[in-house]
């Protein structure tokens, strides 16, 4: 038998979980490809494998009822085919991680309440998608547990997300409000859910997925925040067509690989001012048009703080790896 060609759904370790024509397989990566190309494998990759052992179809007693269930084949992975696109998690000093690979769209997941949600958390992640060039959505779960008027406010803030061309969406997860609408837009897709532990990922998938059971948990009582529930990224078929990765929950997210005169092509309010030098910052440089954005508000202000504290953050750490590099 020849080469199949597959997408890896799991990896956990030194195996990944293939899929081909609707058939897992259990693989490893040939040696070669991880010590002499260092590569390594992301959920979403599409390889070439070469298969080792013939999976083995599951058993019904006599009365129809399954005894033992369907055995993975087994296989070796033989190439790694170019990605298309990468969700990318830049780690200061260490290996950037590819949460996954070949990807149409991200869905920032983030819970109007337990635990609440920031919008600078938010912003970092939309100007990670910008920089890997897929598109970003905006999911405001969980708005069941809020009262009439703080949802007035979630509303607004969706609305300066969709003003700038970012589709928003407005749910509940755990009582379906908005699911049925949310759901079309994961159709015949490859998309990504990523959010703060606890913003109801999993329950959001469990709806999309039926069948998965993926695992949910409360939120700690102590610090606020969500317990992860998800271990490892996955990606999984959804049954209107399409694949979706679960992704661990995510605390921080790291940009430093970024330059602070690079910042601003991730928040699109920013890219047309008009402003006095090409290479402006937009803090406080003269000339520059931000301030009277945001005072007339064509920029919103609270994504302008953002949109600084991120610049900050970078031109900080730049300082420190050159103080890092002069001892």
């Amino acid at each position: 038998m020849g080469r199949l060609i597959g997408t890896v759904t799991k990896v956990v370790g030194a195996k990944s979980q293939v899929m081909s024509a609707g058939q897992p397989y259990r693989c490893d990566l040939r040696a070669r490809i991880f010590r002499r190309k260092n590569k390594r494998l992301a959920v979403g990759d599409e390889v070439e494998f070469s298969v080792t052992g013939e999976p083995e179809a599951g058993t019904k007693d006599d009365e129809g009822v399954w005894v033992a269930e369907a055995r993975e084949g087994e296989g070796v992975i033989e190439a790694v085919r170019p990605r298309r696109s990468a969700l990318r998690r830049v780690r200061d000093f260490k290996r950037d991680q590819v949460i996954c690979a070949n990807l149409d769209q991200v869905f920032i997941l983030v819970a109007v309440h337990d635990p609440p949600y920031k919008r600078a958390f938010i912003d970092r992640l939309i100007v990670a998608c910008e920089r890997d060039a897929i598109e970003a959505v905006v999911v405001f779960n969980k708005l069941d547990l809020c009262a009439d008027d703080y949802a007035e406010l979630v509303a607004e803030d969706a609305a300066v997300y969709h003003a700038l061309g970012y589709r928003t969406y407005l749910s509940s997860a755990s009582s379906g409000l908005g699911v049925d609408e949310l759901g079309l837009a994961f159709t015949d897709k490859i998309s990504a859910v990523v959010g703060p532990s606890g913003a109801g990922k999993s329950t959001l998938l469990n709806r999309l997925c039926p069948g998965e059971d993926l695992r949910t948990g409360a939120v700690s009582e102590s610090d606020g925040r969500g317990r992860h529930t998800t271990t490892a990224a996955e990606l999984m078929p959804i049954p209107a067509g399409g694949f979706v990765v679960d992704t661990p929950g995510l605390r921080g997210f790291g940009l430093w690989d970024l330059d602070p005169s690079e910042v601003a092509s991730g928040y699109r309010e920013l890219i047309d001012l008009s402003c006095k030098y090409r290479n402006c910052l937009h803090r406080s440089e003269p000339g520059c048009a931000a301030a009277a954005a945001v005072e007339s508000g064509e920029v919103d202000e609270e994504r302008y703080e953002s949109y600084l504290h991120l610049v900050e953050e970078l031109l900080q750490d730049d300082e420190g790896r050159q103080n890092q590099r002069r001892r």
